[in-house]
């Protein structure tokens, strides 16, 4: 960055792409740095801030002006939310071409055997294409708050917890995953995405994690909105005069 017109450089930044995944973004900087939060969402709460329908949203906890969810995480899910004020680093953060992997605990209805295991890394075919986990491992029940309501767990089930990677965002993959190879999802937590970890956060808490040093320092201001061509009295621009030549005149003279 160089004084107060130059240079920002950041991975896939918010205004325009260059060469590679080099941005290049000019205008002026204010003193606003970019911010990332790591956020607990509640079982029942969606990733949004306003809701038509009054279930409840992100501006119960987030008091923040102006900061945005990096991914989506479903409303029947739990677990780490990564959220922040900077356009570039959403995008790095939640763009599917950057498989930023991100690791879920699934609790399963029924206790997948080691073939089942090995194929949810080789791969599922599900509606929308081939999907796969980059991990699967069976894992202890992880030490978190019981869920409110509590998954309904049948007589007939034979429950588990599974340690599960992902490196796509496709709405609701790791559910279809499991449910493809008949152990369906009964509870689940997202608790890591990249470098970023849910550790002690309780549900509904949140708190700042470190910014990607590609992504520090002040934000660049929107462009200013175009102006119009001065003209008339209502501010409309004048219409340009036609430059279509008149008729030709005739090289005939005329009789007398």
């Amino acid at each position: 960055m160089q004084g107060l017109l130059g240079w920002c450089w950041a991975p896939l930044g918010p205004m325009r792409e260059a060469s590679g995944s080099i941005a290049r973004v000019e205008g002026r900087f204010t003193g606003q740095a970019a911010m990332l939060l790591r956020f607990h969402k509640p079982y029942g709460v969606l990733s949004q801030f306003t809701d038509e329908d009054g279930r409840p949203t992100l501006k119960t906890y987030l008091p923040q002006p102006h900061i945005y969810a990096a991914g989506r995480l479903d409303r029947d899910s739990e677990g780490l939310l990564l959220l922040t004020n900077h356009g570039g680093l959403q995008h790095w953060l939640s763009h599917p071409r950057h498989k930023v992997e991100k690791g879920y605990w699934a609790l399963l209805d029924q206790t997948p055997d080691r073939a089942t295991l090995k194929r949810l890394q080789e791969g599922v075919v599900l509606k929308d294409g081939p999907a796969r986990a980059l991990q699967a491992a069976l894992c202890p029940a992880p030490s978190l708050p019981e869920r409110d309501p509590a998954p309904r767990i049948k007589s007939s089930s034979h429950p588990c917890w599974l340690d599960l990677t992902i490196d796509e965002g496709r709405n609701r993959l790791v559910r279809r995953l499991c449910a493809a190879l008949g152990t369906p999802v009964l509870r689940l937590i997202r608790y890591r995405i990249g470098d970023y970890a849910l550790e002690n956060l309780a549900p509904g808490a949140y708190a700042e994690a470190p910014v990607p040093s590609a992504f520090r320092g002040p934000l660049p201001l929107k462009p200013p909105p175009r102006r119009p061509e001065h003209g008339g009295p209502t501010g409309r621009p004048r219409s340009r005069p036609s430059r279509r030549p008149g008729p030709r005149a005739s090289r005939t003279p005329p009789r007398s």
